[in-house]
């Protein structure tokens, strides 16, 4: 419902709906069909600009994508994860420094196989599809506050090598930007319950399990074994997903999309 503050600043919910709110443009549709529709290649109603793309003033900034849990089997998953016409719609809806979130399901395990060859198949079939179609990084972090029975992985993948920056700003970047854009509490209390800088720069480093089963992949991954347990940013440079560095020691590499040894 409508959220609405109070005298003390704590926000409770009324009955109202916030879709009634003007500032909200609900569309209830088939978000796959939408977005093809819309976004895609051979999509558009007639708006898209010379190169057969979306104007950029019609596009989003961010994308969330509440998906079903890639480790659940259902029918409709498979297109989900594997389509890459879906994906390629949902880049292209992005602005040119957009951001694409998604929920992966359950965390991974300490003895968990490989991504690719155990229930989370298709959370690797996703990620390789939005890999084909440009993304310039991508990063999976866990988070405990769900309120399922484990922690549960989250997707952030960046269309730019600009967007990405913004993953590692530093504490202190962070608690200015939230300052700046969040109104403050009269309580004084922060205004966030689970989110600060600090906790920011957790999300930057990525769990152990998390390395260790992308480490299981087939064949092994160069980083797992050259760089576990390095400092990967200092390692790697913030170069491009195709840039080859030399500022870190890594001469004729390049930076993979995604790789939780190379954060």
């Amino acid at each position: 419902g409508k959220i609405t503050v109070n005298d003390d600043g704590a926000a409770t919910a009324e009955s109202e709906s916030c879709f009634d709110d003007l500032r909200a443009n609900v569309s209830y549709d088939d978000a796959f069909k939408w977005f093809i529709d819309n976004y895609g290649e051979e999509g558009g109603d007639g708006d898209d600009d010379n190169n057969g793309t979306r104007k950029e003033e019609e596009k989003m900034d961010v994308i969330i994508m509440d998906a079903l849990d890639p480790d659940k089997f259902v029918e409709i998953v498979g297109s989900l994860y594997k389509d890459n016409q879906f994906v390629d719609a949902l880049f292209r809806a992005l602005t040119e420094e957009g951001v694409f979130v998604a929920q992966l399901g359950e965390t991974d395990g300490i003895d968990d196989p490989a991504v690719e060859n155990g229930a989370l198949k298709d959370k690797a079939n996703m990620m390789e599809a939005l890999e084909s179609v440009g993304f310039k990084s991508m990063h999976v972090y866990d988070e405990g506050h769900p309120h399922f029975d484990a922690p549960w992985n989250f997707l952030v993948a960046f269309k730019d090598e600009k967007s990405r920056a913004n993953w590692y700003r530093s504490s202190a970047q962070i608690e200015i930007e939230i300052h700046k854009r969040i109104h403050r509490r009269k309580s004084g209390k922060p205004p966030l319950r689970y989110f600060d800088g600090a906790t920011m720069m957790g999300y930057q480093l990525t769990p152990k399990a998390q390395q260790t089963v992308y480490c299981r992949k087939e064949p092994t991954p160069w980083e797992c074994d050259e760089y576990v347990g390095a400092m990967p940013r200092t390692a790697m440079g913030g170069g491009g997903a195709n840039e080859k560095e030399s500022d870190g020691g890594v001469v004729g590499r390049p930076r993979p999309v995604y790789s939780p040894v190379l954060e």
